[in-house]
């Protein structure tokens, strides 16, 4: 008799940890999913993720106190954009290409409510109705602009706080009389309170998107901004078109070195081989192209272009495709640009070598290039194959790679900022 009690009371106390047990396991996953109960989640940041649908459209949400490793953003209050292709970040405000409806051209500037909503918090319009509206934000009141109507070869300048025009910078004596000229179309760079501009001089043929330039080459004109005068044109041969849409930023600033990277698409329909995409620099201090220095496509796969740019510490990220590829349609090559054959890839820019990164492969829905943050570099991936959408971060002193989160049932991931407390 004391035997079978004691074997009850055995059994019953087993039967309740595993209650408690099982409770315990659904509590973790119902907190976990949108609920931030991993002690490995930063409490101090806010994580803004569009996404995305086929079309392009989609929202963008905050997440603080919600944040999870794996993120369904369905019931989670957000800003609807008919283009949500992500946007830029400085502080705690955001700011992206063209109104929420993506028909008013020229720049958004949102921010957080205190509900914990992205809102719109202010508009500059540009007087052009196409697709062409490169910006950069330097500060709360610096910030640069291109605006063809307003003339090609002037670059318009801005105060991000007010989202007013304050005025222009003329560079009409770089001009050749070419049919299009533009300075800054695609490239707004500054570094040592100096601009770097791309400067387009050429045409464009019915049904190519891209400007073919009369002399195949780039160039980048330097304006210094404490002498209010153009500093220099540097050119170099062997590749074309620097930069390739505006809200497409193909230009980098190593905030360790202080060089400035900018990558080369060269002409996507023809993709000749002897005017190559390549990643080229201009070092710290210099105000010329590095003649000695250019990462070339053709060492690790041609056709192809690089199509994202981010420089640290002497290594450059960027996508490398496992096959050769064509952004019209397929091609020559027959192989759909947006397949899941683009690779994360760490290359050294003294030895240009390059390691691909343990991350889920990317089919180029996502435009936005990598960040550091707090020592960590992030890199945003859509994968078909695989099934992810969502983001990974690399360590580049260890070389470790771990996922930040991925989305779940919430369409694909567009863009993603990091804003701090």
């Amino acid at each position: 008799m004391k035997r079978s009690n004691s074997l009850r009371s055995v059994l019953a106390g087993m039967a309740a940890c595993m209650l408690l047990f099982s409770c315990s396991s659904n509590d973790n996953d119902n907190n976990t999913e949108n609920g931030n109960t991993d002690s490995t989640l930063p409490k101090n940041e806010t994580w803004v993720i569009y996404n995305g649908a086929a079309n392009w459209s989609g929202g963008i949400y905050a997440l603080k106190d919600n944040k999870s490793r794996e993120i369904n953003l369905a019931g989670l209050p957000f800003l609807q954009v008919s283009s949500s292709l992500g946007g830029r970040s400085l502080d705690k405000t955001l700011f992206k290409v063209n109104d929420v409806s993506n028909a008013k051209q020229g720049i958004n500037k949102m921010g957080i409510d205190a509900s914990g909503k992205i809102v719109d918090q202010g508009f500059l319009p540009s007087l052009s109705n196409a697709y062409e509206t490169n910006f950069l934000v330097v500060s709360a009141t610096e910030g640069y602009y291109w605006d063809k109507v307003r003339g090609g070869l002037k670059l318009q300048k801005f105060n991000p706080s007010t989202m007013e025009r304050t005025g222009e910078i003329d560079f009409s004596s770089l001009s050749e009389g070419q049919p299009l000229e533009s300075i800054g179309q695609l490239i707004i760079a500054k570094r040592d309170n100096k601009l770097y501009l791309d400067l387009l001089l050429g045409n464009k043929a019915s049904g190519n998107w891209q400007v073919t330039p009369a002399v195949k080459e780039v160039a980048i004109a330097v304006y210094d901004l404490t002498a209010n005068k153009i500093e220099n044109v540097t050119k170099i041969g062997g590749t074309t078109n620097l930069g390739v849409f505006i809200d497409h930023v193909l230009w980098s600033l190593d905030e360790v070195t202080g060089d400035l990277y900018f990558a080369t698409v060269g002409d996507m329909k023809t993709q000749p081989s002897d005017y190559s995409s390549k990643i080229l620099r201009i070092k710290k201090g210099e105000v010329n192209f590095d003649a000695a220095f250019a990462i070339d496509m053709k060492t690790y796969q041609f056709p192809a272009e690089f199509n994202r740019l981010f420089a640290y510490n002497n290594k450059i990220y960027t996508t490398i495709p496992s096959r050769a590829v064509s952004y019209y349609n397929g091609g020559q090559h027959g192989v759909k640009y947006r397949d899941d054959v683009w690779f994360w890839n760490e290359i050294d820019a003294t030895t240009k070598k390059a390691t691909r990164l343990n991350m889920p492969p990317d089919n180029f829905y996502t435009t936005q290039n990598p960040f550091f943050h707090n020592g960590e570099i992030y890199f945003l991936s859509n994968s078909t194959t695989d099934g992810f959408s969502g983001v990974n971060q690399y360590n580049p002193s260890t070389g470790v790679v771990k996922e930040t989160f991925r989305l779940k049932e919430s369409g694909r991931i567009q863009g993603f900022n990091i804003i701090k407390d």
